[in-house]
């Protein structure tokens, strides 16, 4: 932004979105923080595909084609344990709960979800030191 190349670059987040439940409120706040997207494929792979792994207790094998869900793995007995057609439709409706979730979330600041993203000028905080240190609105 100090350079002039806001929007111009794209700048795509990832990381443990979704991974405290609420993953258009994450997406939100990286969005506003300045992030053209988000990245999130571990979320979808648990949400839609049921994927077992987990910040706490990751199964760690989707690597080596064992996945016991069939996610990952080449293994005729493994793979047959995924219905890819409930799988598409899980994540079509993960996408349409969560931009109906996102536009909630920015439409009371003035956003909508096609506008250009970078709105670091919709977020405050009620921390003075933190507010001058990441430039942004100190509010009471």
């Amino acid at each position: 932004m100090k350079i002039g190349k806001q929007n111009e670059i794209p700048l795509f987040a990832g990381g443990g979105i979704g991974k405290t439940g609420n993953l258009a409120a994450n997406a939100a706040a990286l969005i506003m923080l300045g992030a053209s997207g988000v990245q999130i494929g571990k979320y979808i792979m648990q949400a839609a595909a049921g994927c077992l792994g987990s910040e706490t207790d990751r199964c760690n094998i989707c690597n080596i084609g064992l996945c016991p869900k069939g996610i990952t793995s080449q293994d005729p007995r493994l793979y047959r344990r995924l219905d890819p057609e409930h799988v598409a439709q899980r994540v079509v409706d993960v996408f349409l709960s969560f931009d109906v979730e996102l536009k909630k979330i920015v439409a009371p600041l003035g956003r909508s979800t096609s506008l250009p993203i970078g709105m670091s000028d919709a977020l405050g905080i009620a921390d003075r030191n933190a507010a001058e240190r990441l430039q942004i609105k100190y509010v009471v």
